[in-house]
């Protein structure tokens, strides 16, 4: 299993603590600076009282100024990052509108959205990632963006140059490159990392409102009793200019932490990239085609702010925040690239690869040596393949249903009818949701015919729909979903794993905050027990089961104990123990489904039924794994 994804997510993380450090380290400076600033009056006005030299004691001892001028300064800067913190913590929606975007209808016949969203949908399916709302911003230019907190309120969004302009396989590129911030946490660290800019550079903007336009709009307009508003403009002026001068290292401090925490992460979302598609003449030709031919330029007033989201730099700046073209070009070269010249070729040796993409291949290694269930975590090619079959096999009534919100209650409403109870699934959902019985009815046959996982990846092309719905609603329909569950008297395995997805595709969307991180596999021991014991017991029997969950016991790295008795191997069981366990860290979970695979795979094969467990458990624990199992 690749460490990749998990080491990633912990990581990010971390960034954060790291960030909120050098955001106070900024604060203090620019504090300090502009105390310092305003000491040099004080001290010179003093003078007097101090037989003519500047009285720099009273003034670097005047507590009170040093006080006011922090309380003022922190004001300033907590309220614009608390606003900004705010503004982002919606999701990925936020960033997309602050960019001019608008989303793509699920449902649309427009081509080229259409391709889009196929490729869109492709790689979610493959990596497990939620189906992320996808934007357009109508700018000629070429390029894209991935934003959001964590991968479940992500959003893709795209220029209509890039759509319009790229081939299907640069398009591709581009998206995986996009799918790699939403995967390793970037996407986290870039909206953390706006709000620390933000606020940061509020006291300098705040200067050059004063020097720009406040001060000259009152000596202009003179006034007053004693008409010295001119005195008082040319003052806000100077002092508009000694905020903006100490403010604008708070500008530099800014710029620098945008450049340094985005330059590396471009190059390994383009080792990404090709490792995930293994099609490095994709990105690359993309790349090539925003260097040659078209521009990266976003023509918005907000990319200045967000220019660190971006495919490619939108704008020229003398701290960039992504590498240069060239060198991300040669870089995809060593990795195999052989269409986008041969100036590129020969400046670039295939054998320097691995080192200069920065991403190791170990993952996608590992993936196909450990078998599907270690797939978490992970995005190789073959899952993109699969994902593409899938998606080419849909009937065409299955994929239509799944882009309206009617359709997908249908489908999941299906998901849950069993054949040997379906009259009263038929009656509760023509009962309850007559919007949807219609579709439901046609489509039900069609659900059923598909394969266990087939069906799941089929409840992942809903979600976007179903977050359309909205909250209120969408709490309805769960409710009408639940009783139809219930309707031939249990809920087994299969409908278990689609309320796992469901909760964490959909209903994701609707909190703000990031789950909990920080409890530790050891002090939750027994609920691991559970999960694996579940698991190695699922379709195995007793003998076989008792070997494969001390197998997964050595895994964990837990002292032998006995299979937990059948009365704890429910649903229920599972359901609270899968519930502590999602509060464990990236790591602690990485570790847990690998147990989970061992347990699944010690008959050395994995059927669909416990690839569709292993994957409910991972959804469960916010881990993406491919919807699809192996052939």
């Amino acid at each position: 299993m690749s460490t990749d994804f998990f080491t990633s997510q912990d990581n990010a993380r971390k960034q954060t603590g790291r960030l909120v450090a050098l955001f106070i380290f900024g604060v203090i400076a620019t504090m300090v600076s502009l105390w310092l600033a305003l000491a040099v009056p004080i001290a010179l006005m003093g003078a007097k009282s101090n037989g003519g030299e500047p009285n720099w004691a009273g003034a670097l001892g005047n507590w009170k100024v040093a006080l006011g001028v922090f309380a003022v300064v922190g004001a300033i800067v907590g309220i614009v990052t608390l606003f900004k913190l705010s503004q982002l913590s919606a999701g990925g929606t936020a960033i997309a509108e602050m960019l001019g975007g608008r989303p793509i209808d699920p449902a649309t016949r427009d081509p080229k959205e259409r391709q889009l969203l196929n490729l869109v949908e492709e790689m979610s399916i493959a990596s497990g990632v939620p189906v992320p709302p996808v934007y357009v911003m109508d700018d000629k230019s070429v390029n894209a963006f991935a934003a959001g907190p964590d991968p479940s309120r992500s959003v893709i969004g795209v220029t209509r140059g890039c759509m319009e302009l790229l081939s299907r396989d640069e398009l591709q590129g581009v998206i995986a490159h996009e799918y790699s911030h939403i995967f390793h946490g970037d996407t986290r660290i870039n909206a953390r990392t706006t709000a620390v800019i933000a606020g940061i550079m509020a006291v300098g903007v705040l200067g050059y409102i004063m020097f720009r336009f406040v001060g000259p709009s009152i000596a202009r307009s003179g006034g007053g009793r004693k008409n010295n508003g001119a005195a008082v403009g040319v003052a806000i002026i100077l002092l508009g200019l000694l905020v903006w001068g100490i403010g604008s290292l708070g500008m530099l401090f800014g710029r620098l932490i945008q450049a340094a925490i985005s330059r590396q992460r471009e190059f390994l979302a383009d080792a990404a990239a090709v490792q995930y598609t293994r099609n490095p003449d994709g990105i690359a030709g993309a790349l090539a085609k925003i260097r040659d031919h078209y521009s990266a330029r976003i023509e918005h007033p907000n990319a200045s702010e967000l220019n660190h989201f971006f495919f490619c730099t939108s704008l020229n700046t003398l701290f960039a925040t992504h590498p240069p073209i060239d060198e991300r070009i040669k870089r995809i070269v060593a990795m195999g690239a052989t269409k986008v010249g041969a100036s590129e070729v020969t400046r670039a040796t295939r054998s320097s690869g691995a080192a200069a993409s920065g991403v190791s291949t170990a993952g996608a290694i590992g993936f196909a040596a450990a078998g599907e269930t270690a797939s978490a975590g992970t995005l190789a090619p073959d899952s993109i393949a699969r994902a593409h079959a899938f998606k080419d096999a849909l009937p065409d009534s299955l994929e239509e249903a799944a882009r309206t919100p009617e359709g997908a209650r249908a489908i999941c409403y299906a998901i849950a009818r069993r054949t040997a109870g379906h009259e009263a699934c038929d009656a509760l959902v023509a009962k309850a949701d007559q919007a949807a019985y219609k579709t439901y009815a046609a489509i039900a046959v069609d659900v059923a015919k598909q394969r266990a996982d087939a069906q799941l990846a089929l409840a992942d092309l809903c979600a976007p729909a179903l977050a359309h719905l909205g909250q209120a609603n969408y709490l309805r329909f769960r409710e009408t979903l639940a009783a139809a569950m219930r309707s031939d008297g249990q809920v087994d395995l299969r409908e278990w794993a689609l309320a796992k997805s469901l909760e964490r595709h959909v209903e994701r969307r609707f909190h703000r905050g990031a789950a909990p991180a920080r409890g530790r596999l050891g002090t939750n021991a027994q609920s691991a027990r559970i999960v694996v014991g579940i698991i190695a017991s699922a379709t195995h029997d007793q003998a076989t089961a008792e070997r494969a969950f001390r197998d997964a016991l050595r895994v964990l790295g837990f002292a032998e104990r006995p299979l937990p008795d059948s009365s704890e191997r429910t649903l229920d069981q599972l359901n609270s123990a899968t519930k502590a366990l999602s509060t464990t860290s990236f790591a602690d979970r990485e570790q847990l489904l690998a147990a989970c695979a061992t347990a699944a795979s010690h008959d050395g094969r994995v059927s669909v039924d416990e690839h569709l467990i292993v994957r409910a458990v991972a959804d469960a624990l916010d881990v993406p794994m491919p919807a699809l199992a192996g052939a």
